[in-house]
């Protein structure tokens, strides 16, 4: 179990794990490692990409958990929404769910099968069915200066108005605490290019 577990526990609690799965023991895995050794087994992502390639693993995330604004404190949120509807905002809850987000390396933000997806440079922002082609649907998140820009519009997601609260929208950047977020998620996968580190690389088939 640990074998498989090592690598994608990350993206089980992101997803909203239970804690008690955190106290868990895997026990003595040492004859299960050198019998992997002898084998010489291929990896757990060979596996997923050769074998099981329809499987839902996150190998192309760069991140995967909520996404939080720095000023406002709270989270982006689909509030249950479809795609065609208006992303929210809300406060963090830390459970997953309506709160877990992706970003890919195809610069997509998803939420299930949507992305978030901006048709106008000034206005809000969308729920829209991934279709991984860029366009509206393209983000870049930038780890120093926290912004999320829109690559189509060259602006910046910002926390919702006083107006609407539970709104983001794009708006010019300008680099405030307003249009800062944070990807804070310890999950980091596939898309990083770490995975081939063979002495701590342990899910072997």
């Amino acid at each position: 179990m640990e074998k498989i577990l090592k690598k994608i526990n990350g993206c089980f609690f992101s997803l909203g794990g239970g804690t008690g799965a955190r106290k868990a023991s895997a026990g003595d895995v040492s004859g299960r490692r050198a019998l992997r050794e002898k084998l010489k087994c291929k990896s757990f992502r060979w596996y997923l990409e050769n074998i099981y390639p329809e499987s839902q693993m996150p190998l192309d995330y760069y991140y995967l958990g909520d996404i939080r604004n720095v000023e406002t404190d709270n989270c982006l949120d689909t509030m249950g929404r479809k795609s065609g509807e208006k992303i929210g905002s809300s406060y963090c809850h830390g459970l997953g769910g309506n709160q877990v987000f992706a970003y890919t390396k195809r610069h997509q933000i998803m939420s299930d099968d949507n992305c978030l997806d901006a048709a106008h440079a000034m206005g809000p922002v969308n729920l829209v069915r991934c279709h991984g082609m860029q366009g509206n649907q393209e983000w870049v998140y930038d780890n120093e200066d926290l912004t999320i820009k829109h690559v189509n519009s060259g602006n910046c997601l910002t926390r919702p108005t006083r107006e609407d609260p539970s709104m983001p929208l794009l708006r010019p950047c300008n680099y405030s605490r307003g249009q800062q977020w944070r990807m804070t998620s310890q999950f980091k996968w596939q898309a990083n290019g770490h995975d081939h580190d063979q002495e701590n690389d342990i899910e072997r088939t």
